[in-house]
């Protein structure tokens, strides 16, 4: 290979590389929002819980 060859795979490369960069970091963008929203519907499946237990046991559940 010429050095004209060399450069122009080195060029190429360099080109996939950006293109890999701006994916891995759009992936990452991605998975943060994805945690984001499972963390939200958590809280909400969680206070749910908490909220059918407190109605629970202000209806008497407790009681003997």
């Amino acid at each position: 290979m010429d050095g004209e060859a060399i450069q122009k795979e080195i060029a190429e490369m360099d080109k996939r590389l950006a293109l890999l960069e701006q994916k891995v970091d759009q992936i990452d963008r991605n998975v943060s929002n994805i945690n984001s929203s499972l963390s939200k519907i958590l809280w909400i499946v969680g206070g749910g819980f908490i909220a059918s237990i407190v109605a629970w046991v202000v209806r008497g559940g407790l009681g003997t």
